[in-house]
C-alpha cells in the first residue's frame, strides 16, 4: 500500500472513532437528563403531596396529623435518594441544603405516631404556605431540568 492509502485508512478509522465518541457522549448526556427528570420529579411530587397534606389537615382540623409527618419523611427520603446518586459536588450541595431545611421541620424521634402541638402545627402551616408560594404544588406545571429545579430550591430555602 502506498503512503496516501494508509493516510486515507487512518482518516476513515479516525472519523468512525470520532462518530462513536460523539454518539456515546450524546447517550451519556441523555442518561443524565433522564436521571434528573426522574429524581427531580420524585422530589417535586413528594413536596407537592406534603403541601396538599398540610392543607388538607388544616381544612379538616388536623384529624390525621401523622400524615403530614409521613409526607415530610417521604420528601426527605426522595432528597436523600437524589443526593446518593449525585456525582456533582455543587448539585449535591444544593440538595443537602434542601435536605437540611426540610429536616428542621421533623418532629419526634422517628416514630410517626406523634401528636403535634400548636407551634409545630404553625410551623407546618408556614411550610405549606412556603411550598405553595414557591410553586411546589399540584396546581402548577413544573420543569424537571436541573437548572429550573435548582433555582426553585434556592428560592425556597433562601427565605429561611
Amino acid at each position: 500500500m502506498r503512503k496516501i492509502d494508509w493516510i486515507k485508512v487512518i482518516l476513515v478509522v479516525s472519523l468512525f472513532g470520532n462518530v462513536e465518541l460523539f454518539m456515546n457522549h450524546k447517550h451519556v448526556i441523555r442518561n443524565q437528563e433522564l436521571k434528573y427528570e426522574l429524581l427531580n420529579a420524585y422530589i417535586y411530587r413528594d413536596l407537592a403531596q406534603l403541601e396538599a397534606t398540610i392543607q388538607y389537615q388544616l381544612d379538616n382540623n388536623w384529624k390525621n396529623e401523622t400524615l403530614v409527618i409521613q409526607k415530610l419523611d417521604d420528601a426527605i427520603d426522595s432528597i436523600i435518594l437524589h443526593i446518593g446518586m449525585e456525582r456533582d459536588d455543587d448539585k449535591e450541595d444544593i440538595l443537602w441544603k434542601l435536605h437540611d431545611y426540610m429536616n428542621e421541620f421533623k418532629v419526634g424521634d422517628g416514630n410517626l405516631d406523634v401528636s403535634l402541638n400548636d407551634k409545630q402545627r404553625a410551623d407546618y402551616i408556614y411550610l405549606g404556605e412556603k411550598l405553595r408560594s414557591n410553586g411546589w404544588t399540584f396546581n402548577v406545571g413544573y420543569d424537571t431540568s436541573w437548572d429550573i429545579f435548582a433555582s426553585k430550591v434556592k428560592e425556597f430555602i433562601a427565605d429561611s
